[in-house]
């Protein structure tokens, strides 16, 4: 998928809701890198392993992208391995769908806060049983806590853009690249309240390393 440029009303660039974690956050390091020195003494190169596994991402975000809004995908620039594995993930995406039959009200929307200044493009919202989720898939290894922080600053770039719809929780939706299988989290409007605070103390923090 194409990076995306951030931009408020007047035209300055935002950094965006991942970008601000990631650089003021570790709270996984410790298992990347553990996950860095398994694959270096295997004799493979961990950057090599993490570049092949956000393009298997990238590619499983656009399956379930194409299925929502029935439109073709050219897979022609994703290698046979990674569109097997893009694949299964896709295929737990489609259990957990038969699942819970989801209506999406939107996929792959770009958003800015023009309220906290950053911008953020999360997977999707969808209705299940009447109830509106912010719904987020992940193809990592683990459902790690920034994520919690990281829909707790989507939920508000969807409050600032379309306040009328309210959003009742999220689920993050760990799809499986290896066999089909899902595993999923529901997170509750207070998880993203608390989400949210600790981002906003991120962003200060971005502030004051300036």
């Amino acid at each position: 998928m194409p990076l995306v440029k951030y931009k408020n009303k007047s035209g300055k660039r935002l950094r965006s809701v991942t970008t601000i974690i990631g650089n003021q956050l570790g709270w996984n390091k410790q298992a990347l890198i553990a996950w860095y020195t398994k694959l270096a003494m295997s004799g493979q190169d961990p950057y090599v392993e993490l570049q092949i596994a956000g393009r298997i991402g990238t590619l499983a975000h656009i399956l379930i992208e194409a299925y929502i809004t029935n439109k073709p995908v050219d897979q022609s620039e994703f290698t046979a391995n990674e569109q097997i594995q893009a694949r299964i993930a896709y295929n737990s995406f489609c259990a957990w769908h038969r699942k819970y039959k989801p209506k999406f009200i939107a996929t792959e929307l770009s958003l800015v806060s023009e309220k906290y200044q950053f911008g953020g493009t999360f997977d999707a919202i969808a209705k299940i049983n009447n109830k509106n989720y912010l719904v987020d898939f992940k193809t990592s290894n683990d459902i790690y806590q920034e994520y919690e922080i990281q829909l707790g600053a989507y939920h508000q770039l969807w409050q600032e853009y379309n306040p009328n719809i309210k959003i009742h929780g999220a689920i993050i939706l760990k799809l499986s690249k290896d066999v089909t299988m899902y595993e999923e989290k529901k997170l509750t409007l207070k998880d993203l309240n608390q989400g949210l605070s600790i981002f906003k103390l991120l962003l200060k923090l971005q502030e004051k390393k300036k």
